[in-house]
């Protein structure tokens, strides 16, 4: 089956590079993308067509070893190419990006090795991306289910200290997944994809409000990279849930196409936005308490349309009802803020502090930013108008046979109303969630600490 012609033709200008309007010049770093139907016996031939001769380091876990690892790993030594392997056990547990199996991949992988190869998901090509980008080796990236959106992307989200952060790293010399493969991956795998291809409404709004409000750095033709396969997918969710391969392929292409975006904005703009930080908040949450774990991108299918809900309460809003007068009582000084943080958070409230330091505004600063808000009012509204609703991606989740709310993914209220609040610290970008605070819509005054 090959590539698709609409992935040939948006990475077409890519590979030759050029001068984007944004002002930046953007080259695709990534030699080789392919996806196909019998692709794994070929990545010897393919890593040889790169350059990449030499001892071949595969990293998996024990379902995608299973699942196309053993396939791979029988081609290579088949084609005389030294093999050695890391083997994650998941039978029982999740894998974490964390310290711990990042100190194992550093210390199982020989020097020896010309190439990893990332064969899995998120997690896996995470760990990957980041041991390759320290001990300088190129890696490939073999997508094992259309999971998440970061095969192509040049950075990697780590847990460090039980706080997830993000980490510059190096993106992969090729990407090659096999589409049989994909079709046979986990439900919950393709329904997590589809969740994280959805929250790139939300992160696109999110990143034009900034613009607007903050005159932030935009780029269009990373956002128009995913807008192709995110309308194949949003408009035929039902055929993900079938397994249709058409449909699978054009998931798996936006997500490795919102991966590419990363790369050409520089950072997880064009991906990530409010939604994620909802996610994140979550994540953090559940490694804290030992709870509720589920997929990245089910949690951002989840938060996305309560993000969207937002953005609708904000949006249907008669800017001559913002009082600023009525919010200056209600508001909290960056010493109270920083108080509330540190009581939310505990011993991550400092990392946190670190990460957001213009968030915590003093009234005066608030004021300005609320007149530049009511005085783009009309660009604001206007700029957004393309936004779905709430309403029209919970269906979308629901055709697709995704979870549809927190509650059916087991968090509690107190998750959701905290993460409402307390999520927009964990990043400095603006999105929506600032905004709303801002202007009340939120509530202006942090909740009590619930833990």
């Amino acid at each position: 089956m090959g590539e698709l012609a609409v992935l040939d033709t948006k990475l077409a200008a890519l590979r030759q590079g050029y001068l984007c309007s944004c002002g930046r010049r953007h080259q695709l770093p990534i030699a080789d993308i392919e996806i196909d139907s019998d692709i794994l016996g070929k990545i010897p031939d393919k890593l040889a067509k790169l350059g990449l001769v030499g001892a071949a380091h595969l990293v998996a876990d024990t379902n995608t070893m299973l699942a196309a690892g053993s396939e791979v790993e029988a081609a290579l030594q088949g084609a005389g190419v030294a093999t050695s392997k890391t083997v994650y056990e998941t039978q029982d547990k999740d894998l974490v990006p964390d310290e711990v199996n990042l100190a194992r991949l550093f210390l199982e992988v020989p020097l020896s090795a010309t190439v990893l190869l990332a064969i899995g998901s998120g997690t896996i090509t995470d760990l990957v991306r980041f041991v390759a980008h320290k001990m300088r080796k190129p890696f490939v990236s073999m997508p094992t289910a259309p999971s998440m959106d970061g095969y192509a992307s040049a950075v990697a989200p780590l847990i460090v200290g039980g706080f997830k952060r993000t980490f510059a790293a190096t993106p992969p010399v090729a990407i090659y997944a096999d589409l049989a493969v994909l079709c046979k991956a986990p439900s919950e795998m393709i329904v997590a994809g589809f969740g994280d291809l959805l929250g790139k409404f939300t992160a696109r709004a999110d990143w034009q409000l900034s613009r607007i409000v903050h005159g932030e750095y935009y780029c269009q033709s990373s956002l128009d990279l995913m807008e192709t396969a995110l309308e194949q997918c949003s408009a035929n969710p039902e055929g993900l849930y079938r397994r249709e391969p058409f449909l699978i392929q054009g998931l798996i292409e936006g997500l490795i196409l919102s991966g590419i975006a990363i790369s050409m904005a520089g950072n997880s703009r064009p991906a990530s936005g409010a939604e994620h930080m909802l996610a994140h908040y979550w994540e953090m949450r559940s490694l804290k308490e030992g709870s509720h774990y589920h997929l990245h991108g089910t949690k951002v299918g989840v938060a996305t349309p309560l993000i969207l809900d937002i953005y609708g309460r904000v949006l249907a809003t008669d800017s001559k009802s913002i009082d600023p007068a009525s919010l200056a009582g209600r508001h909290l000084t960056p010493e109270e803020t920083e108080e509330l943080i540190r009581n939310h958070f505990g011993p991550m409230g400092d990392q946190i502090l670190v990460e957001s330091p213009g968030k915590r505004l003093t009234w005066g600063a608030r004021e300005k930013r609320i007149q530049v808000i009511l005085n783009k009012w009309d660009q604001i509204q206007e700029a957004l108008a393309w936004l779905p609703t709430s309403e029209s991606v919970l269906e979308m989740l629901d055709q697709a046979g995704a979870v549809t709310s927190p509650e059916k993914l087991g968090l509690p209220q107190s998750w959701v109303d905290d993460a409402l609040i307390y999520a927009r610290q964990l990043r400095a970008r603006y999105t929506i969630l600032d905004m709303a605070t801002e202007l009340g819509v939120l509530g202006s005054r942090l909740p009590k600490p619930s833990y």
